[in-house]
């Protein structure tokens, strides 16, 4: 026999919960990386000019850069308000399909799904900004999405999405050597599929990433795929797969950028998706 009856009507919350998680993220494993709750962000809604919001890269505590998909301009977004975002723009270059930004020292480098990588200079000037293609990747059938800087190799790292020759298997890196400023054509690493469907109990997981950064507070590697839901930590030197679960679809509609402040502080970008607005989640972090 069931307990006190009268306990039922407040525990029926929990039980909804529990199963809009299951609806929302299948069979797999599900928690929160250390230091976070992903579950409850600070959320900021953007105007409708970053409705397709595709890559972000914190710069300080009052701004965040973005990029939109297809268009030739670098945001700056205000986020010391929240809920009233501010932010300027500047155009840099023609239209592309850029995926990915990445601020280093006074260089911006887009990244464009074939594997192209733009760096602009002066991009706070309109009239003296400089934009011109630095690398890119030879080949095709190529599609990426994921690009960020490595300050140990002083390095922009760039995650295939969906690459020849990988057959669902792996996800292979690449590393553009900006000592050198040349881009190295083999793998620097690749993240073993295998590996996140063992974490995750699920065969048929779908890994596809859409955006990734390196947190300062742990040095490692946090990708995130709008494809399938998910988010995958891995090692920043040999891609090993030390975390994988899933992201609830509410949340997460459509996470097209991550990126994390000095003090660890996670933004993750949405673009807008069915009737929610384009959005930047923070999660704040708290040493465990």
């Amino acid at each position: 026999m069931i307990g006190n009856i009268k306990t039922l009507p407040s525990i029926i919350p929990g039980i909804l919960f529990l199963i809009l998680l299951i609806s929302c993220n299948g069979n797999r494993i599900r928690y929160t990386p250390r230091g976070y709750n992903i579950t409850k962000p600070q959320t900021m809604n953007l105007g409708t000019r970053l409705d397709e919001i595709s890559g972000i890269c914190w710069v300080s505590d009052s701004i965040i850069l973005a990029n939109n998909d297809e268009s030739g301009r670098i945001f700056a977004i205000n986020i010391m308000e929240p809920g009233n975002l501010d932010y300027t723009n500047v155009k840099f270059g023609e239209k592309d399909d850029y995926e990915d930004i990445v601020k280093v020292d006074s260089a911006i480098y887009l990244l464009v799904a074939t594997g192209k990588i733009v760096r602009v200079m002066n991009y706070q000037d309109e009239t003296n900004i400089q934009a011109e293609t630095v690398a890119e990747l030879p080949g095709v059938e190529n599609e990426f999405e994921s690009l960020y800087y490595d300050k140990d190799i002083n390095s922009l790292i760039m995650v295939c999405k969906d690459c020849h020759r990988e057959k669902n298997k792996i996800r292979s890196a690449y590393r553009y050597d900006l000592s050198s400023n040349k881009l190295i054509d083999s793998p620097y690493y690749q993240i073993q599929m295998d590996q996140i469907r063992k974490i995750t109990e699920d065969a048929e997981v779908d890994f596809r990433p859409s955006a990734a950064s390196i947190n300062p507070m742990d040095k490692k590697v946090y990708l995130v795929s709008s494809i399938g839901k998910l988010m995958v930590v891995v090692n920043a030197k040999t891609g090993k797969v030390e975390q994988a679960f899933g992201i609830s679809a509410l949340l997460f509609p459509q996470p097209e950028g991550i990126t994390f402040s000095d003090k660890g502080d996670m933004f993750i970008s949405n673009e807008i998706a069915s009737e929610q607005a384009a959005t930047i989640h923070k999660f704040r972090y708290t040493k465990p």
